[in-house]
């Protein structure tokens, strides 16, 4: 919830900061260290009077401290805007950065007008920072607490269609050591997953698989489903749904995971949000609400269905084949 007027005022202006300072690596150039200005413009490939005022602005906005001449990273910057650190979040506000621009359509789509494509040079979109971006806000709590929420006990098999990075198979193997996971994406994806996954000792447990979650079986006769991240649309909902319990056995287990919007109720902000995002991606797109998701298993079929917010930012739902 918005409290302060101000930080709606200069909420563009403090994302520019932010987003600029990340792509010109100034946290990760300062790391651990104290430096000087000259230092750091000279890292950064930046002319110094012009660089002065950014690392100004992020002084104000707490990202930055300065001491005796230098500028050192506060414990938030340290968390994440530092490359390699576990909760970098750097390739995230790159991405949202760069879909920013289709952002003031919004008022047009929502009179009906149709979409344009505005594409910005230097913000073509990619694999590896979309995969990168989704693992960072997986990270930040979303597969921590899958791994705690869900029971897979007596589990061996699991399919997680869309599973992007790895992450959410990687945190399930890791609880449930008799546990194998094939993760079906698209080749490109599987590239950055391969890479994302290749220093954890569960790789040998988790098997990339190229193929299309929505016409490709999921597998055969396999003990649960994983489907994170990828049920947003009526039309394909109802497609990946039936696919998944069509590749699960007699009681298997379906898990479903996303930003979804409560209708006509609060909700997560992030999902709330999330649903403009993707009117602004596509406005002919019929949005799933956590209750439309709940219709739609229902529907298939599936028994003990069970909704719950697993973060501030997501729903998880979860249900049986044949119960």
């Amino acid at each position: 919830m918005i409290t302060n007027i101000s930080d709606i005022l200069s909420a563009q202006w403090q994302i520019g900061v932010i987003v600029a300072a990340v792509r010109l690596r100034v946290f990760s150039v300062i790391g651990d260290q104290k430096m000087e200005l000259n230092e750091i413009s000279l890292k950064c490939d930046a002319v110094p009077d012009r660089i002065e005022p950014l690392l100004d602005a992020c002084i104000s906005l707490g990202l930055l401290e300065f001491e005796n001449m230098k500028y050192r990273n506060s414990h938030f910057s340290l968390v994440y805007f530092v490359e390699g650190k576990r909760f970098y979040v750097g390739e995230f506000l790159v991405l949202i950065n760069n879909e920013s621009i289709q952002w003031f359509q919004l008022p047009d789509l929502i009179r009906g007008k149709d979409r344009e494509t505005i594409e910005l040079p230097g913000t073509r979109w990619d694999y590896k920072t979309f995969i990168t971006a989704m693992n960072s806000i997986a990270l930040l709590g979303e597969a921590d607490a899958l791994k705690d929420t869900v029971d897979l006990s007596g589990c061996e098999t699991i399919t997680d269609a869309g599973g992007g990075s790895g992450l959410y198979s990687m945190s399930l193997c890791q609880k449930y050591p008799q546990l194998t996971a094939t993760i079906l994406d698209v080749k490109e994806t599987l590239e950055v997953t391969k890479a994302l996954i290749a220093h954890h000792k569960e790789k040998s447990r988790i098997i990339l698989k190229k193929g299309d979650f929505l016409n490709d079986p999921l597998g055969e006769n396999i003990d649960a489903v994983l489907l994170s991240d990828v049920i947003y649309g009526d039309s394909d909902a109802k497609i990946l749904l039936q696919n998944a319990w069509d590749s699960l056995k007699n009681n298997g287990h379906l898990i479903v995971r996303g930003y979804y919007a409560k209708p006509k109720g609060p909700g997560p902000l992030f999902g709330s949000l999330f649903a403009v995002k993707q009117m602004v991606d596509d406005p002919q797109r019929k949005i799933m609400t956590i209750t439309m998701l709940e219709n739609n298993v229902r529907d298939i079929g599936f028994g003990n269905i069970k909704v719950t917010p697993l973060t501030e930012y997501s729903f998880i739902l979860t249900c049986n084949k044949g119960d």
